[in-house]
């Protein structure tokens, strides 16, 4: 249980960080566009999380067992963000309104479909993700042996 939920909890943790310290480098920002724009910055390097560890485990794990972790990392990161986060950096979870707080739910599914499924759609063109590695394998040993005659 421990090999398959300490990864999680780790990833989940990282997109909490970067979450976090990006509330805290936005709250110091005085220009709303300056502003936006660390907020995109954000959500490119939580993309590029999720898009880095699917080409990882994509190697090495079927696409499903992925997709349910990654999903998994999301949805605890996405509570820690969207609860604790405005927190930590000195606000309400609801301090922008209902609409901004289930606005940041979606952004966040958005950019763990993007992030994942643009990871996985890489492995499957390159035949690198873990069913194209078994098909190869297969291949090969049924190459190795002679058909019977």
């Amino acid at each position: 249980m421990k090999e398959r939920w300490l990864p999680v909890g780790v990833i989940a943790g990282v997109l909490f960080v970067v979450n976090v310290v990006a509330r805290w480098v936005a709250k110091g920002i005085d220009d709303p566009d300056t502003e936006a724009t660390a907020g995109f910055i954000a959500l490119g390097v939580i993309g590029l999380v999720f898009f880095a560890m699917a080409l990882y485990w994509g190697r090495l794990r079927p696409w499903s067992r992925v997709v349910a972790d990654l999903g998994a990392a999301a949805f605890a990161a996405c509570l820690l963000s969207i609860f604790v986060g405005p927190l930590a950096a000195g606000e309400g979870p609801f301090a922008h309104g209902a609409g901004a707080f289930f606005n940041q739910v979606w952004v966040y599914a958005a950019v763990f479909a993007i992030g994942t499924g643009l990871g996985m759609v890489g492995l499957i063109a390159f035949a690198a993700d873990y069913r194209a590695r078994q098909l190869k394998l297969f291949a090969e040993r049924a190459k190795a042996h002679p058909r019977r005659v």
